[in-house]
């Protein structure tokens, strides 16, 4: 039996000597990645002009930027780069595109407008004549420069040359109503002002869709104090395009003069709409709601003043009497407090009462509280307030003295009146309706324009929305 299980093992071992090896797996190579494929420039501007479409502002300048790259002469990816950066409220970007864009092409309309109008904005002037001379140079009698240049020779108070500049329009174009507004404008700033109705009314003539001409008309109906006329004329406006923001933000400052502070808040609201960027607007809205006794959504517009221009005295102000009436009286008193300490503010008197009033609020309040602290620590922590009382003791709380008023009265009659009411020297009639002509001071505060956008590469479809503007007065 042995012999037989040793001559089987034998055999099995045979059989296992002779079976082949399993064979061992080769290492196989890794498949090459997909080559990356750049995309030609024609393919990263396209894509970049159907972002521009759907406002998509920063997929936009991604890939003007690249686009860019490949083709840093463009002219047309130059100005839609500055254009894309107005939008995203980089004007010096937009100055420096608009630049390389004329670099490259002297003669592109788009270009000239809108560096020229970002240098007036800077209420730099002759910078923006200087722009505009040169384009001049490369389109001779070009109608949309000649305007603009004469807009930069007004601002820069050169009357005579401005009115030449008009006349050198109206000489081959009789029919430019744009001519006419620009010529109202130097009529007034020279102080005629039927001279400059009169070149108004013949531009509405020409051009009767135009909001901004009775926009214009309306202000010179302001000035001498024709109010009904006035609000019948930026009502016109509205109507002509409810797009037309100066007329909003006028019919609010109509209203907040006459203390209609509803009507103002819904006319200096739909205003933000068309222009949120406008400080000037924010400030007003805050007065009319500070008007219908809304100190915390006033308080908001105000805080939107202070974030752009943190030293605003009315904005820090206003903040102020906000966080008053909402009964923060701490904050309250930091903002009075950083309001005094302005050099030279116009409502100082008025905050050291309101600071005044507020310190003793704040000190009547405390023994108040050391009393109520005292009466828990006797009765051990007990609501007695719940016990019983006799007649006599519900006879003694009721004579008891009463806490002082959460709104102490101030000295001016109370905190009901919005800024714009206050002081003797801010009366509302004081402030000028948006839209009037702005000293130079107040110039730098006009809010960009809408730029002139090009419908297709290296064209310009002029000066779209020229006007826009609430603080000068419509071209």
């Amino acid at each position: 039996m042995k012999k037989l299980l040793s001559i089987a093992l034998a055999c099995a071992l045979a059989a296992c000597a002779r079976a082949p090896a399993a064979p061992t797996p080769k290492p196989q190579a890794l498949a090459p990645a997909a080559p990356v494929v750049d995309q030609a420039p024609a393919q990263v501007y396209s894509s970049a002009r159907e972002k521009m479409a759907q406002g998509d502002w920063a997929g936009a300048r991604a890939g003007l930027d690249r686009y860019l790259e490949k083709e840093p002469k463009s002219a047309a990816g130059q100005f839609d780069s500055g254009w894309v950066a107005e939008q995203a409220g980089d004007p010096d970007s937009a100055r420096s595109h608009y630049t390389k864009a004329l670099l490259a092409d002297p003669a592109h309309l788009g270009a000239a407008l809108n560096l020229a109008r970002l240098h007036e904005q800077a209420q730099r002037y002759d910078d923006a004549s200087q722009v505009l001379s040169m384009a001049l140079a490369r389109r001779d009698g070009d109608v949309q420069l000649l305007n603009a240049l004469a807009t930069a020779q007004r601002l820069q108070k050169k009357y005579d040359e401005a009115g030449q500049t008009v006349r050198r329009i109206l000489l081959r174009h009789p029919a430019d109503a744009e001519a006419y507004k620009n010529l109202a404008q130097i009529e007034e700033a020279l102080g005629h002002a039927r001279l400059s109705e009169a070149a108004l009314v013949k531009a509405r003539a020409l051009d009767p869709k135009d909001p901004a001409v009775p926009n214009s008309l309306g202000l010179l109906a302001w000035r001498r104090e024709d109010v009904a006329t006035a609000r019948a004329r930026f009502q016109e406006a509205t109507q002509l395009s409810a797009s037309y923001g100066p007329a909003w933000a006028n019919l609010g400052a109509i209203a907040l003069r006459y203390r209609d502070y509803r009507s103002a808040a819904e006319a200096y609201a739909k205003a933000l709409e068309l222009e949120p960027k406008r400080t000037d607007l924010h400030l007003a809205y805050g007065w009319a709601l500070e008007g219908q006794k809304k100190p915390k959504d006033a308080r908001e517009q105000y805080e939107k003043v202070l974030a752009e221009r943190p030293d605003d005295a009315d904005a820090l102000y206003g903040r102020a009497v906000a966080l008053k009436a909402e009964n923060n009286l701490p904050e309250a008193m930091k903002a009075f407090q950083a309001y005094a300490a302005i050099p030279g503010a116009a409502k100082s008197k008025e905050a050291q009462s309101q600071m005044a009033q507020i310190d003793m609020r704040l000190k009547s309040v405390a023994p108040v509280a050391k009393v109520e602290s005292k009466r828990d620590v006797k009765s051990g922590g007990a609501d007695l307030s719940a016990l019983p009382q006799s007649k006599d003791e519900e006879a003694a709380a009721a004579n008891a003295p009463a806490l002082p008023s959460a709104d102490l009265p101030s000295e001016e009659g109370g905190d009901d009146k919005p800024a714009e009411a206050r002081p003797a020297d801010q009366k509302p009639d004081q402030r000028p309706p948006a839209g009037e002509p702005a000293p130079a001071a107040t110039d730098k505060e006009s809010p960009p324009k809408k730029p002139a956008q090009s419908s297709t590469p290296g064209q310009t479809g002029g000066t779209e929305g020229a006007d826009a503007g609430t603080v000068q007065a419509a071209k």
